[in-house]
């Protein structure tokens, strides 16, 4: 069949190509994502955040169980040794004996309430890697969001771009009719069309893949229908550096967490020293014979630290080198977010610039050239080369404009990890 033959079959294949690509993807498709209520979802469903909260209810039940006393202890005896037997003392008969008796131990005051305070440092802790992974999971539920989005235009300018190939070959087929188009031309204009094709089936495997990404981030079933994303409002920021640095020392829940553990252990420290303080017991027993005759007696012991040198002191040395390694590390992680922040900050105002530059020249220049050629083509002044060169220019316009929209997001969901707050 002779290419002239062929081109009507095209573009009808075309059109229907363009038109199951449209809708397939919104026959029966769920409704839209709200960023907003995917990342409430994620608060409640996801297990990262539940594996963390339940760390910090442990942590929380340990503190009322480290400012309470240990178990007192209750002791029963019951004498019948020889009970008929005579004294060679008193000449009287021994008659059986019982013994009751409770004792409890009593921690040095300050040491119960240093104890207290330890837990409550480390439950404080717990609570804020719980903030922290709140916060992480947002970050990457809106990250998730922009690839989603991103892909989404991807797939609507391929979509959009088949449309125009179609119309392209339709005024091609016209021209070979009255042989101003060579045959050259057509084959040129079916080998894009594939392409086109080709990168949309990628594109719409690659939004699988984003999809089951966010499905596990919100617990759902791995394939679980998603629905389309809808634009959301982009985020800016005129925040200085230093105003920035300043709130994250301020609110970053990890840079909290490892100044709790700082504190407590400064209180391991104080307790360890107050290992050379004593400890006491106190006892009551009461004693009586099968006649409900009997006598009580109290004690009050206290420990002995006698053997401090090895003992305490090591308990001592222990807890100031711990001590020493929550100084450092908190240091360290002060310096890491510090860095992060810049990181986050230079990425936003990178994307930034690149998405005003698209928006004011780039773009409308790009599509004001792809009007330019095809009145051009039409009117036999350019070939069809010119114009097919005019509209990948501005497919990849539009694709890295899109691409620098979806890193600012990406950048400022990240810079609000980095700080522990959302930007408003």
């Amino acid at each position: 069949m002779k290419v002239k033959h062929f081109l009507p079959y095209l573009s009808i294949i075309a059109f229907f190509a363009v038109f199951f690509f449209s809708k397939a993807s919104y026959a029966g498709e769920p409704p839209k994502l709200n960023l907003s209520g995917i990342i409430e979802e994620a608060l409640r469903n996801n297990p990262q955040i539940q594996a963390a909260k339940s760390r910090f209810e442990a942590s929380k039940a340990k503190v009322k169980l480290l400012r309470t006393l240990q178990d007192p202890r209750l002791e029963y005896e019951y004498n019948k040794i020889f009970p008929n037997m005579i004294s060679g003392v008193t000449g009287e008969h021994m008659a059986p004996m019982r013994m009751f008796s409770v004792s409890q131990e009593i921690p040095f005051p300050t040491k119960l309430f240093l104890r207290k305070s330890a837990a409550g440092k480390e439950a404080n802790a717990y609570d804020q890697e719980y903030n922290e992974t709140k916060n992480k999971i947002i970050k990457e539920v809106k990250e998730t969001y922009s690839q989603l989005f991103l892909n989404y235009k991807k797939i609507q300018i391929i979509k959009e771009d088949l449309v125009l190939l179609s119309q392209f070959i339709e005024v091609i087929n016209k021209k070979y009719s009255v042989n101003k188009a060579n045959q050259q031309d057509s084959l040129k204009a079916q080998v894009e069309y594939s392409k086109f094709s080709n990168q949309l089936v990628l594109l719409q495997q690659e939004k699988e893949i984003i999809e089951a990404r966010l499905n596990a981030l919100l617990n759902r079933p791995i394939d679980a229908p998603v629905g389309g994303v809808v634009e959301s409002e982009i985020k800016d920021s005129d925040l200085n550096e230093e105003k920035i640095f300043k709130l994250a020392k301020d609110n970053r829940p990890e840079l909290k967490s490892f100044k709790e553990i700082q504190r407590k252990s400064e209180i391991d420290y104080s307790l360890a020293k107050q290992e050379y303080l004593p400890d006491f017991m106190v006892k009551y027993t009461r004693q009586e014979d099968e006649g409900g005759m009997g006598t009580w007696s109290g004690m009050l012991g206290v420990s002995i630290p006698l053997w401090f040198w090895e003992k305490q002191s090591s308990f001592v040395k222990e807890a100031k080198a711990n001590l020493e390694v929550a100084d450092a590390q908190y240091r360290d992680e002060e310096n890491m977010v510090l860095f992060e922040v810049r990181s986050a900050l230079a990425e936003f105002n990178a994307a930034k610039k690149l998405v005003d530059i698209y928006e004011t020249g780039v773009l409308p220049q790009a599509q004001a050239a792809v009007l330019t050629a095809r009145r051009g083509f039409e009117a036999d002044k350019i070939s069809f080369l010119d114009l097919l060169d005019a509209l990948r220019t501005l497919k990849d316009f539009q694709i890295e404009y899109f691409e620098a929209r979806a890193d600012k997001e990406i950048a400022m969901a990240d810079l609000e990890r980095t700080i522990g707050i959302e930007l408003k």
